[in-house]
């Protein structure tokens, strides 16, 4: 696979964990013949589309949608865990509760509860949607300006970070305080439509309920704002206000506990350690860098 693009090289061994995954734990996964079916047509597809610019099949479109893709397999990878994380061991949110009191003596999303205001709301739900846009806007704007090298690197990298953060929702599996702590709660999370439209898009798109730790949200805010300081400065005081919302957004709103975020921290910085030498090593085997 050092003969791949990199960043399709670690989707495929992603693929093939999974898929190797499914079938070691398939006596507890209801749903394993559908699984293993999508794992093993994504790295069909992963093949075409890694192959299509070997076999000269290329244009402007069909190098747009291959330098992208990565996003494409994030998503339906993450979708799929939904089907997968649920089935291997229970949740662990007792213990991530119990971190959290003995820590700060309280429970965080409650103890929060007096800087709720509506005004608030909306602002950190709106700074919690945009997570999922600022990885892409960074590569977009790396993209448009021709920068293609800094660009696959920062693919690779993200792509590292999200695959990292999957592991560790498979390993430990947990709902957040939204659920689990639904009881203590004395102030609603009320504020006007922007917040009602964030969570019911939320709650309608997120297939895998368990990806509290670590904190994604935070992980790879942290990751994109790191990177945009090496590649894209002016774009780093941009994201920088931004990023700070995301992360005190993820426990005002009570999708994640402290401790979420501080592992999120140590897959940010572990990420960011291993995967650019990965990257360097694996270019340097590699006919094309995408």
């Amino acid at each position: 696979m050092r003969r791949a693009a990199p960043v399709d090289g670690l989707t495929f061994l992603f693929l093939v964990g999974l898929a190797g995954v499914t079938l070691l734990f398939r006596e507890q996964l209801p749903l394993w013949r559908s699984l293993l079916f999508r794992y093993v047509l994504w790295v069909g597809l992963l093949v075409v589309l890694a192959s299509s610019r070997r076999w000269g099949a290329t244009g402007k479109l069909t190098n747009i949608f291959h330098d992208f893709s990565p996003i494409l397999f994030i998503v339906l990878i993450y979708e799929s865990l939904g089907d997968l994380i649920q089935y291997l061991r229970p949740d662990i949110d007792p213990v991530l509760i119990r971190i959290d009191f003995a820590l700060f003596g309280v429970h965080p999303t409650v103890w929060i509860e007096r800087w709720i205001t509506p005004w608030l709301t909306d602002l950190l739900s709106l700074a919690y949607i945009s997570y999922y846009f600022i990885p892409f806007f960074l590569g977009a704007v790396l993209y448009a300006k021709g920068r293609m090298e800094d660009f696959y690197r920062v693919i690779f990298v993200l792509a590292f970070g999200y695959y990292l953060s999957f592991i560790g929702y498979i390993l430990f599996p947990a709902i957040g305080p939204r659920y689990t702590l639904t009881h203590l709660q004395t102030v609603p999370l009320k504020a006007t439509f922007i917040t009602d439209f964030v969570r019911d898009i939320l709650n309608a798109a997120e297939h895998n309920m368990r990806d509290c730790m670590p904190s994604g949200h935070t992980q790879m805010a942290l990751m994109t704002l790191y990177l945009s300081h090496r590649c894209e400065r002016i774009l780093f005081w941009v994201l920088l206000p931004v990023v700070c919302g995301i992360v005190l957004s993820t426990v005002y709103l009570r999708y994640h506990y402290v401790i979420d975020l501080f592992a999120g921290i140590g897959a940010a910085i572990a990420s960011l350690l291993i995967a650019p030498g990965l990257y360097r090593y694996w270019a340097g085997g590699s006919n094309s860098k995408s």
